[in-house]
Parts: structure tokens; sequence; C-alpha cells
């Protein structure tokens, strides 16, 4: 007592830095970067019986401290008429290269559709060129008008304008229908990958590499192993291929290992989420895969641009 009296500020500064690093830690590994009700997240960390109290930082309250979250650029708050609510903001640089990748792929997919749509719209004009072509060397009959006059303008001209104003028309709504079938689709398909997307994807009988340094003072960094045993979603015991040392590591000092074309690989993330796959090919510009899927009720299902880390190496394959 005597030395915290002596020196209180110290005391209160430590303590509320174990306060806050053990708040965010239990924010991101719940909840990842997703929106959260902050009281919602602050009685999750207080069911640990061995949390630090609040009393003991220099927070005096939840409101408190979470503005200081968003101050200090740590978290995207708000408030609302429920309270304060709070985002986690993910500063890994992995998460970083893996959004950029997320950014990257979107405008490849842009251009895609962009290229896609003018080479409809030439190919339509060339065809029209080619029926007005073909209209002025096809041979017309005169045709008589009802006043007797021998002049009259050629009922089939008209007839062919009609005819090729029609043809454009269902052209339009076919390529309409077409574009909104694709984004339905697109819609489906986005909406079930957010459903079957968690934050823990370390599975049992994957092939992973070790990517943290730290882990046996950099001895197994890069070093590639089977995971034998999940913990709490989140811990995984590893056995190495190359030593057979045996080591229980967080997720986040792991990564998917990514075989040749032709592997078998299994799904931990997203669309097919636990299923198992054929590696089919492989883009390396923008780290995505095309898988099939080989088992479960999507078997023999197709999937294009999969992500590197939805999928991993099957050690039994």
């Amino acid at each position: 007592m005597l030395i915290v009296a002596a020196d209180p500020n110290k005391f209160m500064s430590g303590y509320s830095e174990m306060f806050e690093e053990a708040f965010l830690e239990n924010l991101r590994r719940r909840h990842g970067t997703k929106r959260m009700r902050a009281a919602h997240v602050y009685n999750e960390y207080i069911a640990d019986k061995l949390h630090t109290h609040m009393n003991s930082t220099q927070w005096e309250t939840l409101g408190s401290f979470v503005q200081y979250l968003g101050r200090t650029g740590k978290c995207v708050v708000d408030e609302t008429e429920k309270g304060w609510h709070l985002q986690y903001i993910d500063r890994d640089p992995r998460a970083i290269a893996r959004q950029e990748e997320l950014e990257k792929k979107k405008k490849a997919e842009l251009d895609h559709e962009e290229r896609n749509r003018a080479f409809i719209e030439k190919q339509l004009k060339i065809a029209s060129r080619q029926e007005e072509a073909e209209t002025e060397q096809r041979p017309t009959k005169l045709q008589r008008a009802d006043n007797g006059d021998k002049g009259g303008k050629p009922d089939n001209e008209r007839q062919e304008h009609d005819r090729k104003r029609s043809k454009r028309k269902a052209v339009d709504a076919i390529m309409e229908e077409e574009e909104r079938r694709k984004k339905e689709q697109s819609r489906r398909m986005e909406e079930e990958s957010k459903r079957q997307r968690k934050e823990n994807w370390i599975a049992t009988g994957i092939v992973v590499k070790v990517v943290n340094k730290k882990v046996g003072d950099g001895r197994y960094y890069k070093s590639k192993g089977v995971v034998k045993d999940v913990e709490d979603k989140y811990c995984a015991t590893v056995e190495l291929l190359e030593s057979g040392d045996v080591l229980k590591l967080d997720q986040d000092d792991l990564e998917t290992v990514i075989p040749k074309p032709g592997r078998k690989v299994k799904i931990v993330n997203g669309i097919g989420r636990g299923s198992i796959a054929k590696l089919l090919d492989i883009s390396m510009e923008d780290f995505c895969a095309r898988i099939r899927i080989d088992s479960g009720f999507r078997r023999g299902e197709i999937l294009d641009r999969v992500e590197y880390e939805d999928i991993s190496r099957l050690a039994e394959d």
C-alpha cells in the first residue's frame, strides 16, 4: 500500500495498459472487425475472473474508455440511442495485405465486366452495319399508293426499320436479364459466404505454416506441420513435418498452405467450409484459386476465385 501511495499514477497507468490490452484482445479474438455494442464486449471481458477492473484504471466509465479508443485510432466508435458501439481496426500487416488483395480483385472483376460490355456493344454495331448493307443491296418492289400516285414510300422499307428496332430491343432485354441474373447470383454467393465465414479457421487434418518469427526464437519460422488438435477454436496442436516437434500455437501464428493443382485441400472458411475439394488451378496475380468441391451437399460444384486463406492442403493427400 505504501508503494502504491508513493506513486499512484504509475500503478494506474500500468493497470490501464493491462485493461486496454486485454479488452482489445477479447474484441479482436471474438468479433474481429465486426461492429459491436461496447457493453456487450465489456460483459464478455469481465466474465473472466482474472480480468483487470476498470476502477483500477484511468477511465471512470465505459463510455470514456470507448471514446479514448476512438481518439487513438484503435477502434471506430459511435454512439446511438442503444449506447456506444465500437469496431476493431485491424492494423496487422497480413490483414492490410488481405484487404489490398480484395480491392485489387474487385477492380479486376470490374475491368473484366467493362471489357465484356465493350465487346458486346462492338459486336452489335458490326451486326447492325451488316444488316444495313444487306438492306441497301436487297431489291425492293415499288408499291402503288392508295391515291394512285406512283412515287409512294415502299412499305417494306418501313417494315425493315421496325424489324431492326425490335431486334435491338430484344438484344437489350437479353443483356439486361443476363446482367440481372449475374448480380443476383453474385449477391446470393456473397450472402452465403458471409454466413459461413468465421473468425476461427484452424481445423484438424490440414497442413499449415508457422509465420511468427518469435516461435522457438525463430527456429520454427516457415516450418510446415499438420494440425492434430484444436482447442477453444483458436489454439492448434501442430506436429512439424521435418523435426516431428509438437507445438501449441495460436492460429494467428499460422497460415494456410497451398499445394500444386490436382492435390486435395480443405475449405477452412467461406462457402463450403469444412468440405474437401480438389485444387484445379491457382492465380498468382490475385492470390486466388479455382477448386471443385468433392464432399458434402455441394459435391461437384466448382468455385472460382477462392482466396488462398480460405483453403489449405490436406495432410492425408
